[in-house]
């Protein structure tokens, strides 16, 4: 069974590769076309990948520019799934693939399972709240999936697997000049553990309890789209949710966020969620493996207390 991963980090595309195996029950050969030189090539390949393709960043172009020559490449190999990260690049790379394909693309994809011909994919709708699953007999399925959804395979050093070369296809937009966002160098995305505020604080000051909490749990902050862009308490890159950051980690603390539908689906797939509100019918807490009920100006100095300890 041929199967496809489509990548723009060789990290993401080891996962990708691992849930291509895991849902074939081993059967694929998986070709990776991952963004980067060939040092990112090898440690794919490592990671289970049969054929490995490099991707480098255009010097002049967009990296999107790959796309027409990956669906050309997909027309001759007529891979049975083509799994893409579900970044914005990503994204833009699957819907023109899939157009050239004219083949079925989900994005955000959960779940998959293949019984004969039959593809059965499954993405969250709703903020999160709901599960759709569809069924297609299609030659080729697209589907993006996010990081963190699969654990990569253990490397294999003796791994001899050449990385091959992709030229991206020439177009007539022409990039001039790259410039790096300006951030504050968070990547909640990776963190183990997050402590997030909500509109339970009522003073920028008392963010400071938040702050405390998550110096001694080693963990980063964050906050709900109210905090972020309407208080500016904390930088709009450490907002949760369905328009901000979606996060994977060990544990979240979520201290005085109410648990909107926005919110929750930007955090529920945490291992552990612990919340800390004084409203004890606010939603948050129906989300949650551990709660209190209580003034976080009570809890949360108990709280760090007890992790000093």
């Amino acid at each position: 069974m041929n199967v496809w991963v489509i990548a723009e980090t060789s990290d993401l595309a080891t996962e990708l590769v691992s849930g291509a195996k895991d849902i074939t029950k081993g059967a694929a050969e998986v070709t990776a076309f991952v963004g980067g030189d060939e040092l990112a090539g090898k440690h794919v390949a490592a990671c289970g990948a049969a054929k490995v393709y490099a991707m480098p960043m255009p010097a002049d172009a967009m990296w999107e520019a790959y796309a027409p020559v990956l669906a050309e490449k997909a027309k001759a190999e007529k891979p049975v799934l083509i799994f893409v990260g579900d970044t914005k690049r990503g994204k833009d790379i699957a819907a023109q693939i899939a157009t050239a394909l004219d083949a079925p693309c989900v994005s955000g994809c959960k779940t998959m399972t293949i019984e004969g011909d039959v593809k059965t994919v499954g993405r969250m709708i709703y903020g999160g709240m709901a599960l759709k699953t569809m069924t297609t007999t299609a030659p080729t399925v697209v589907a993006t999936i996010g990081a963190k959804c699969y654990e990569p395979l253990p490397a294999d050093p003796s791994c001899t697997i050449a990385t091959e070369t992709l030229a991206p296809a020439a177009g007539a937009a022409k990039v001039v000049k790259r410039e790096p966002k300006q951030s504050q160098g968070v990547n909640l995305c990776d963190a183990v553990k997050v402590v997030g505020i909500g509109r339970g604080f009522v003073e920028q000051s008392e963010v400071a309890l938040a702050e405390d909490l998550a110096k001694a749990m080693g963990a980063e902050m964050a906050c709900t789209r109210p905090i972020a862009e309407f208080f500016k308490w904390m930088p709009e890159e450490r907002y949760l949710g369905i328009s901000g950051q979606v996060i994977k980690p060990q544990v979240y603390v979520a201290a005085g966020v109410s648990g909107q539908v926005q919110h929750i689906a930007g955090v529920r797939d945490s291992k552990i969620i612990v919340s800390v509100n004084k409203d004890e019918n606010a939603p948050m807490l129906a989300m949650s493996d551990y709660y209190f009920v209580g003034d976080i100006k009570d809890v949360l100095p108990a709280l760090t207390a007890a992790f000093k300890a």
